[in-house]
């Protein structure tokens, strides 16, 4: 997989996995996600992952990851882009936060450093539960 800066014409390629399906994307929202700093991850030519962090407030940044149904296996690549990202901008934020629906992501996530929080109930489209997690300046 190829790590590339994002553009919002990438959310017209990808296909989002099943749990992802709610996104409406849209060059609208492709530009929405350019508010923030965004990458995008290439495989065989293809859009198979679109990360990032979002401003959400003054000191506070959500980090989101639309990825593709099938993806290949390029998590290592992905863990790294995430990583250089906050990394890059975490003094900029006191904190960083994000919903996990799979027991991967959580996995993902806990390694990227962010904590456990809790479960919001119902707070997904379709009613579905999610787990919070942050990362908090100290």
């Amino acid at each position: 997989m190829k790590i590339i800066d994002f553009t919002p014409e990438h959310v017209l390629s990808i296909r989002p996995q099943a749990c992802q399906q709610y996104l409406d994307l849209t060059i609208a929202y492709g530009e929405y996600l350019m508010t923030g700093n965004c990458f995008t991850g290439i495989h065989a030519g293809e859009v198979v992952a679109i990360g990032g962090l979002l401003p959400v407030s003054d000191g506070r940044a959500y980090l989101h990851m639309i990825v593709s149904e099938g993806m290949p296996h390029q998590w290592t690549k992905l863990y790294r882009a995430a990583s250089r990202l906050i990394g890059a901008v975490r003094d900029d934020y006191d904190r960083i936060e994000t919903l996990s629906t799979t027991p991967e992501a959580d996995r993902w996530l806990e390694m990227l450093g962010f904590e456990y929080e809790g479960t919001l109930r119902r707070v997904m489209p379709g009613g579905t539960d999610a787990k919070s997690y942050s990362i908090v300046r100290q």
